[in-house]
């Protein structure tokens, strides 16, 4: 493809779980669709303001924010994937993909950061985990520092799941 990178397998994150789509990334922008049809995410490269790639057990994750707050999370890279989609990334947007660090020190403490429809734990300069705010459906205060954070049920996953 001269035009562009695509990809096969790669998820989309949040409540939509681990469905593998098609992703591709083009000079006017990226697309993901998911796998036999359904949702379809289209981001033009205007609307693109920050691009981030993350070290995740067993892959990379690329996550992509726009001018209307939302963030988009992929996951499913290779090593070798981000180098030249960073290239392209950087030659086609303006835009440079900063590189992430994900902690895996096991503390229960930290700081709370909402940026868009993110909200993410971080544990000194490095992220614990990160939700997407809409899917959260219920919070509650239990004493001066805790937060209880419930999430949609997902009832379209299978028994197992």
């Amino acid at each position: 493809m001269t035009d562009g990178h695509l990809f096969n397998n790669i998820s989309l994150g949040g409540r939509v779980g681990n469905n593998p789509g098609q992703f591709r990334l083009y000079s006017g922008g990226l697309a993901w669709k998911k796998q036999g049809g359904g949702k379809t995410i289209e981001v033009d490269k205007a609307d693109i303001i920050s691009v981030t790639w993350m070290k995740i057990p067993r892959s990379y994750q690329l996550s992509v924010g726009t001018k209307e707050g939302i963030r988009y999370v992929f996951k499913g890279f290779r090593e070798q994937d981000v180098s030249n989609l960073t290239n392209f990334i950087q030659k086609n947007t303006g835009t440079t993909p900063e590189e992430k660090q994900l902690s895996v020190s096991g503390h229960n403490w930290g700081a709370v950061d909402i940026n868009g429809n993110m909200l993410s734990f971080n544990v000194g300069s490095k992220e614990a985990f990160e939700v997407s705010l809409s899917d959260v459906s219920q919070t509650q205060l239990q004493g001066k520092t805790d937060v209880v954070l419930e999430f949609h049920v997902d009832d379209t996953t299978g028994a197992n799941e």
